[in-house]
């Protein structure tokens, strides 16, 4: 026990050291992300309203990103707000500035993970809804950003009722299996589960956009220019919780090299080498990684062999 207790100390003293220098990094270029993100675009986009027939498009697609028609893959893709800006974007007319706008909001849930039935936030939630309001608001990534994770946090909520309410529909199933109703299992498993869940995610959101989106753009539009300045910065500094979540995650294994080196080639080379550049690099060493260390752990964690004993001993 004392030794174990030694070796997680002594792993635990180059991961400390590595958090340490990459907050200082990260402090050092919080201005550079505030200043990148706070890009008012006064004179680019201007508000517009969001009519009925976009409300209901955003409110449908929040309700296939948390569906199974997708064949389980929504939560792996159109559940991200990466995605969800892009999607948003094909609907407002501009999907290259929604693409733009979802990765600024994606970076605040790069640690998302959802443990023991519960979410900490709904990523689609705040890429669905925080990308249409800053698209027909005119708003920049800074203050998409402080309006989405206020949003993301509501899904919570979502996300309880659904839960809640999916239980009975189990007994449901359990009484049609007790009573031999292939029908009644069906509907209780299929039908009933996916009335419940656009009802609480399609059409919530397609009255708050519908109705609550133009006193949103108003109230935003109302406010000095100071004060969406002091939101722009603020919210271009969510992204390093999402960072420092990532990191986390990183530092507690052997591919600590690894990240200071896709960091430190991006940061010297001024982005002369493109990020996906640098992410099929690191995706060859992954594997590599894998293969190389792969082997050694599986046979250092092999159970060793009883020595085999003749049949006369």
């Amino acid at each position: 026990m004392i030794n174990r207790a030694l070796a997680k100390r002594e792993i635990s003293n180059p991961v400390r050291i590595a958090l340490l220098v990459m907050t200082v990094i990260i402090a050092i270029n919080i201005p550079n992300i505030a200043h990148g993100l706070t890009v008012v675009q006064e004179t680019e986009a201007q508000p517009t309203q969001i009519n009925l027939f976009q409300a209901a498009l955003v409110g449908i697609l929040y309700y296939l990103a948390s569906s199974p028609w997708l064949f389980g893959s929504s939560f792996y893709t159109i559940y991200r707000p990466l995605a969800a800006g892009l999607l948003v974007g094909f609907v407002f007319g501009d999907p290259g500035q929604g693409a733009l706008i979802g990765a600024a909001i994606n970076l605040v849930y790069l640690g998302f993970i959802s443990a023991g039935g519960q979410i900490p936030g709904d990523p689609a939630l705040a890429g669905y809804v925080g990308t249409a309001l800053a698209l027909a608001g005119g708003l920049d990534y800074g203050t998409a950003l402080t309006l989405a994770a206020p949003i993301g946090l509501l899904g919570t909520i979502v996300w309880n009722a659904r839960m809640t309410v999916d239980s009975v529909f189990v007994h449901m199933a359990d009484k049609a299996a007790d009573e031999g109703s292939t029908r009644g299992v069906i509907l209780a498993n299929v039908l009933y589960p996916q009335i419940w869940l656009f009802l609480i995610t399609a059409v919530p959101v397609t009255i708050a956009l519908w109705l609550g989106g133009g006193f949103i753009i108003d109230l935003i539009n109302g406010f000095p220019v100071w004060v969406l300045h002091a939101m722009a910065i603020s919210g271009g500094i969510l992204p390093a919780i999402g960072i420092a979540l990532n990191m986390r995650f990183i530092f507690r294994g052997s591919a600590i090299p690894y990240f200071f080196i896709g960091y430190f080639v991006f940061v010297t080379s001024a982005g002369a080498v493109p990020l996906t550049v640098i992410a099929v690099i690191g995706g060859a060493l992954a594997v590599l990684h894998v293969t190389l260390l792969g082997d050694r752990v599986s046979s250092v964690t092999k159970p060793e062999k009883a020595p085999k004993t003749s049949e006369g001993a």
